[in-house]
């Protein structure tokens, strides 16, 4: 395996429309991050408005906390199927910025049934911060395989 990753932070965000129902769209949420990551770590929830004036919220769940994010991630990466796992890798480059940040978008329908899938349409979107900058892009490629395969084991 290439060289331990270090994770600065994890944030998960979740669009309610109002034509959703919100506590679907918090079980999916919780789907994700578990319940027990949600026992230490409350999500915010911020109103906003949408293009034509429909209320959204917007569920925001950020936290620093290396046995929260390494529970986070395990949860993920530990139940996503062999193929998304192999799309993730594949795509790799695509979903890390010059920030050094590692982005996903879950299925949130499917989230609410108690699976986790990759999906770009209105989807939870998981922001992974990483310690390794991006010009050390080979470095960075090569941790986040690392951080897949070891969490998808775990």
């Amino acid at each position: 395996m290439g060289e331990k990753l270090s994770v600065a932070f994890l944030e998960l965000r979740i669009l309610s429309h109002a034509t959703e129902d919100a506590e679907k769209v918090y079980k999916a949420f919780k789907n994700v991050v578990t319940s027990e990551v949600l026992v230490e770590a409350e999500p915010s929830r911020q109103k906003l408005e949408g293009h034509y004036g429909n209320p959204i919220t917007l569920l925001t769940l950020k936290t620093y906390s290396k046995p929260l994010i390494k529970k986070t991630l395990t949860n993920i990466f530990g139940r996503l199927s062999r193929s998304d796992k192999l799309r993730l890798l594949a795509e790799l480059e695509d979903r890390i910025d010059g920030e050094g940040n590692f982005y996903l978008r879950l299925d949130k329908q499917a989230a609410y049934l108690g699976q986790l899938k990759l999906e770009d349409s209105d989807p939870i979107r998981v922001r992974i911060k990483l310690s390794i900058t991006a010009r050390q892009k080979s470095r960075l490629l090569e941790a986040c395989k690392g951080l897949i395969e070891e969490l998808a084991e775990s």
